[in-house]
């Protein structure tokens, strides 16, 4: 049998019956039954709806083939990095991802560059190596998760969603560009170092949002804080407004669905739609988070030089919180336009060296004995700081999305 789509696809058929609605096997199809056929793919993708089954023997043959209207092809609206949680268990998390993909034609999967190359993609050895998923949106990559939890016992992180930038490099005395050049940037790895002379341009979306009147105060003030534009609301019936409003996609694709369920008490309804004109100027940094000196790119975002010292006091507060305590102190930066906007310390676990078992204290009336105790312990403990690495969980990379609330 060849798809008709691509003459070259042959393929071997190894069973075909009827939908009766569980399977059944005849061994052949006759005009005008719904069934089956089962054969050998290399890849199945290569299934596609509406795909048209040929003999080998018809091939080349005049033939009036029945014409479907096919869908077009899901695109995804966003990207993620998805790593599992055990650092040896990608290739489980590989085969997971890829089956359920079978039947989640909006899910997009591709190996990062980790693998092989880059340390940026795989978030260095915070996470290691992990895929590139592309999703529908938000819901769907809260439903991807619990799929992959409930049926295939697996836990991942799935790091914020990556926005594409679209980022102008201007001449300066810095570097050898003799014109501006533009590229699009979505790993924040590639974002120009501070110092360089550029300009950005972000992608923006049209919203609408559906909310009862008595909260119409609070969506707007919510709309005017994820910096939304060209603001428009109307009354829909003497219980419902419409707010219109056009607003940078990094700001919904983070945590604006939950801040609008959170100010609608749960009421509030969110659509989005494309526009022409996709990309505005915008003054933004981008902000590193550095654990114990190291930048973690995946925990790293984008904001608005106005908010940005703001989220990332934010993100270095919530982080706090939810790293887990070491035997040595954690040291929480974010580092914006080569400076430290913002700092926390996570203390470590301490043991008293001048208790030699149970209540009984080093003795002696020498202090310098019981210094050089303390001393042999703040080494041990600065070692420990620079060699050891912390676990970074779901929850660390949830600090991130929720910055703005």
């Amino acid at each position: 049998i060849t798809n008709s789509s691509s003459s070259s696809d042959s393929f071997s058929v190894q069973e075909a019956g009827l939908l009766l609605p569980k399977p059944l096997r005849t061994g052949k199809l006759l005009r005008g039954q719904m069934g089956y056929v089962r054969f050998g793919l290399r890849d199945p993708r290569q299934a596609q709806p509406g795909a048209v089954l040929i003999l080998n023997k018809h091939v080349g043959k005049a033939m009036e083939l029945p014409k479907f209207v096919q869908e077009s092809e899901s695109k995804s609206v966003m990207y993620a990095s998805v790593h599992p949680l055990e650092a040896d268990g990608f290739e489980e998390l590989n085969a997971a991802v890829e089956r359920l993909a079978l039947n989640d034609t909006g899910v997009e999967v591709s190996k990062t560059s980790s693998l092989g190359n880059t340390e940026s993609s795989s978030g260095g050895p915070f996470l290691g190596p992990g895929l590139r998923v592309g999703f529908q949106g938000l819901l769907h990559v809260e439903v991807f998760r619990q799929r992959l939890s409930d049926e295939f016992g697996l836990e991942a992180v799935v790091t914020p969603p990556k926005v594409p930038y679209k980022i102008t490099m201007l001449p300066s005395k810095n570097n050898s560009i003799t014109e501006p050049t533009t590229q699009i940037v979505e790993d924040l790895s590639e974002w120009p170092k501070a110092g360089t002379r550029f300009k950005v341009q972000e992608p923006v979306v049209d919203i609408r949002i559906m909310a009862p009147v008595d909260y119409a105060g609070n969506v707007m003030d919510l709309i005017s804080r994820k910096r939304g534009t060209d603001l428009v609301s109307k009354p829909m019936d003497e219980d419902t407004w419409l707010f219109t409003a056009r607003m940078p996609w990094a700001e919904v694709v983070t945590s604006f669905h939950d801040d609008l369920k959170n100010t609608t008490s749960g009421f509030g309804s969110l659509d989005t739609s494309p526009v022409e004109d996709d990309m505005e100027e915008a003054d933004l940094s981008k902000v590193d988070i550095m654990l114990n000196g190291d930048i973690v790119q995946p925990l790293a975002f984008v904001s608005h030089k106005t908010v940005a010292q703001g989220q990332a006091r934010q993100v270095c507060a919530k982080l706090k919180e939810v790293l887990p305590r070491q035997q040595f102190v954690t040291v929480i930066q974010a580092k914006a336009d080569g400076k430290i906007i913002a700092s926390e310390r996570i203390q470590a676990y301490r043991k008293d060296v001048l208790t030699t078992g149970g209540s009984k204290s080093v003795g002696g009336g020498d202090i310098t004995r019981k210094k050089k105790l303390l001393e042999k312990q703040k080494r041990g403990k600065k070692r420990q700081q620079a060699s050891g690495t912390v676990t970074l969980s779901q929850a660390a990379f949830n600090s991130v999305i929720s910055r703005g609330n």
